[in-house]
């Protein structure tokens, strides 16, 4: 009888055979796929932290197309540096939302904050929403990379043809009084516009309304005499007309019609477009600003659109708080406000920038020559502060714990909808109830919004509702002014 440790099944063999070839088959396709990988290093997948909307989509780093260019400060990572345009724009949203919450970013507009997010001013706020999929560095946007023009295919471009246009011939004649008429012949029934040249450089105007027409029969031929004394007209005429040859400067004429290229030039220092109908007739009730040297005294990084507010936000100077600003001053016949601070003059301007400084709306008159409005339901009044002030060129301490007061950071030229004292309280002192004098917000974690400090909240202990934040200037700040104010 056989032992039976010799008498081994077939079976066995065949299936430890079978798993052999599995594993060295597996490893053979993990080897190819690492081949694979290795020769298409240039080819990468979107490095969104979020999460790519499209995975299967890869990025070649040598064409990316409209992809959007990104870069990690981690030197060592090597998840790739672009992103689909979709899903960079969609991770950008997120981005901007944490922005809306940070800092001085609360009182930018949607505008600014997507201007300054990239740069330097803006992403030192949001770094911390851009954390890499590596763990160890934050995703910037890589704003000095231009994308490769998409090439063009010469051979459908050599499909479409120019279509010829007869170009007009210059002919010249002699009428009976010995002027030479030049004559474009445009072909195709195009017409004929017949320009005279008249060979008396001297000619004098006539009473004709100031047009230099000469009306005669000439053989259907209309004469046009050139003038010598251009700026001694105050005539003005349609400009598809032939007096508008009479215009104050010279101006070319079309080779096919006698259609006059006005040449119109603006003014050097126009910053808007004009105001909207509805206040049109208040516009010129305020000064217009010629240059802006009342902003001088600023660092030179600070002269800029961002700094100062130079532009509307809407179109066509549809401005909502322009319009606001210049309406409700305008009601009142007001085109100047004093400081609140230093009590100094600033007159209002048509266009942004529409002050000297910065403009806000609080329920406290800090001064006796503020406005009063009406703003979402609620009684406001338009307070001012001067640039100097706002820079820190007064001595202006906080009345509780002496401490400076800055508002360096705050845009100038236009209007905040919150009070700029209450958004920046300084010490605990500032955020205590108004009757029983205890705290109502710790100053260590403060409000999320800058308006919120500028609302009517209710005392925990107390139970008194009423803005507890804002209070007259006295309880304020300490002024220093000058004597002679």
């Amino acid at each position: 009888m056989p032992h039976n440790r010799n008498n081994r099944n077939p079976r066995h063999h065949h299936a430890k055979a079978d798993t052999n070839n599995n594993i060295n088959e597996n490893n053979t396709e993990m080897h190819r796929i690492g081949e694979r990988e290795n020769n298409n290093t240039m080819v990468k997948p979107c490095c969104v932290p979020t999460g790519c909307s499209t995975p299967d989509e890869m990025i070649d780093q040598e064409n990316p197309g409209n992809s959007v260019k990104v870069f990690c400060n981690n030197d060592q990572c090597v998840l790739g540096s672009f992103m689909h345009k979709s899903c960079f724009e969609e991770w950008e949203q997120t981005v901007l939302s944490y922005l809306r919450s940070c800092g001085r970013a609360r009182s930018w507009s949607e505008k600014q904050r997507l201007q300054n997010l990239w740069t330097k001013k803006g992403y030192d706020l949001a770094f911390k929403a851009c954390d890499c999929r590596c763990g160890r560095g934050h995703i910037r946007k890589d704003l000095d990379y231009i994308p490769a023009a998409p090439a063009v295919d010469n051979a459908k471009k050599n499909k479409k043809k120019k279509k010829s246009e007869p170009k007009p011939t210059v002919s010249g004649k002699t009428t009976a009084n010995g002027s030479t008429v030049q004559e474009n012949k445009p072909q195709q029934g195009s017409p004929t516009t017949p320009l005279v040249n008249n060979g008396n450089n001297n000619n004098t105007h006539d009473n004709n309304g100031g047009n230099n027409v000469d009306n005669n029969d000439n053989h259907g031929v209309v004469l046009i005499r050139n003038r010598t004394s251009s700026d001694s007209s105050t005539g003005s005429s349609p400009p598809n007309s032939a007096s508008s040859v009479t215009s104050g400067s010279p101006v070319p004429l079309s080779p096919l019609t006698n259609n006059v290229i006005r040449l119109t030039t603006r003014p050097k220092f126009d910053f808007q477009p004009d105001l909207p109908q509805s206040v049109m007739a208040t516009s010129s009730f305020f000064k217009r600003r010629h240059d802006l040297s009342a902003f001088n005294l600023l660092p030179k990084h600070k002269q800029n659109p961002y700094h100062i507010k130079m532009e509307d936000d809407g179109p066509h100077g549809n401005d909502d708080t322009r319009i606001f600003v210049l309406t409700h001053l305008s009601s009142y016949k007001v085109n100047n406000l004093k400081c609140v601070l230093c009590r100094g003059d600033l007159s209002i301007f048509d266009r942004y920038p529409l002050i000297d400084g910065t403009l806000f709306l609080s329920p406290q008159a800090y001064d006796d020559s503020v406005v009063q409005v009406i703003s979402e339901g609620r009684l406001q009044f338009i307070n001012a502060v001067c640039v100097t002030c706002l820079e820190g060129g007064k001595d202006i301490r906080c009345a509780a714990c002496k401490r400076k007061w800055d508002g360096s950071a705050l845009q100038l030229g236009s209007m905040y909808t919150y009070d700029i004292f209450a958004a920046m309280p300084c010490c605990q002192k500032r955020l205590t109830c108004k009757h029983c004098r205890r705290a109502v917000v710790d100053v260590s974690q403060g409000l999320q919004y800058y308006s919120e400090y500028s609302h009517m909240i209710t005392c925990p202990y107390c139970k008194a509702y009423d803005f507890h934040f804002i209070r007259p200037l006295v309880e304020t700040f300490s002024v220093k002014r000058s004597i002679w104010n």
